[in-house]
């Protein structure tokens, strides 16, 4: 019987910053995204970094064109490479090994010295997923395909797999392709699942409107984002506090399209983004809101 992540748990996750928190002691997120073809992806993921409660982000763009358009809508962020407690690569990049940054992409995948404190937290969206395929990373991984793109990743495996047979039980292929790339897996979909080895978390993504484009980026980069604030300790607490991030992405696109007690309306990807600090406070208002 499938039991879905709750709100409860997912406030578990939430962090409160205090007297003695500063910027660099509330988390630091890298995000390497974006690209002169999808450029809009690092724009949707630095938002969703930016909402996560980290207290400070940096982005690697792909020149000054990404980096402009970034910073002007984020002003907020800090452009250049840096330690950080978390990345995320991929993102708007549809192959990693072709990129002009794919020689850091490299070296945040397998170098722990890009760590702020030598361990840390690694996203893997769209492109920047390729990196998993030949061997592990450095540190704690998690990669967030949807049911097509993790058919293609199994498929390098010797795995056959169609994505509605994927979508029909997304828990066992889950659970599969963490064992086949030695990772966490986030397999998106009607029912998020959360995975590592034979331990997992279902999400329940019951807001429909989240089905257009942009809001998975924004999703990988308030992951990465979220990863850094909470730095979960050991494989449950890592697949906790993914569940946790999908959860809050859910409720912030319900609470955008006003579709918490009826059918709502149409949203766009930054409209998720920017309800995000609500979804903080709706999640945490147990009087208000039964999940």
């Amino acid at each position: 019987m499938r039991t879905d992540f709750g709100r409860l748990e997912a406030v578990s996750f939430i962090f409160y910053p205090d007297k003695d928190s500063n910027k660099y002691s509330r988390g630091v997120a890298g995000l390497l995204t974006g690209s002169e073809r999808f450029p809009g992806a690092g724009v949707l993921s630095s938002e969703g970094a930016l909402r996560s409660g980290a207290g400070f982000c940096r982005y690697m763009g792909e020149g000054r064109f990404s980096d402009s358009l970034v910073l002007g809508s984020c002003p907020e962020i800090v452009l250049g490479e840096g330690a950080c407690d978390s990345f995320l690569v991929g993102s708007g990049i549809s192959d990693i090994l072709q990129d002009r940054r794919r020689g850091l992409a490299r070296r945040i995948f397998s170098d722990a010295s890009m760590y702020r404190e030598r361990r840390g937290w690694l996203v893997l969206d769209a492109g920047g997923m390729d990196l998993i395929l030949d061997s592990p990373p450095v540190v704690p991984a998690v990669i967030t395909p949807h049911s097509g793109e993790l058919q293609r990743l199994l498929k390098n495996k010797g795995v056959e797999a169609e994505a509605e047979g994927i979508l029909k039980d997304p828990v066992h292929f889950a659970k599969l392709a963490s064992r086949l790339f030695s990772c966490a897996v986030l397999l998106k979909g009607p029912h998020t699942v959360a995975a590592a080895g034979d331990f997992s978390e279902e999400v329940e993504a019951d807001c429909h409107f989240l089905a257009c484009a942009g809001t998975g980026d924004v999703l990988a980069g308030f992951l990465a984002g979220f990863l850094a604030v909470c730095k979960p300790e050991g494989r449950e607490g890592f697949v906790k506090a993914c569940a946790a991030a999908a959860y809050l992405h859910n409720l912030a696109a319900k609470i955008a399209s006003d579709s918490l007690d009826g059918p709502g309306h149409p949203i766009v990807a930054g409209d998720v983004a920017a309800n995000l600090p609500n979804a903080y406070l709706w999640a945490i208002q147990k009087d208000k809101l039964d999940l």
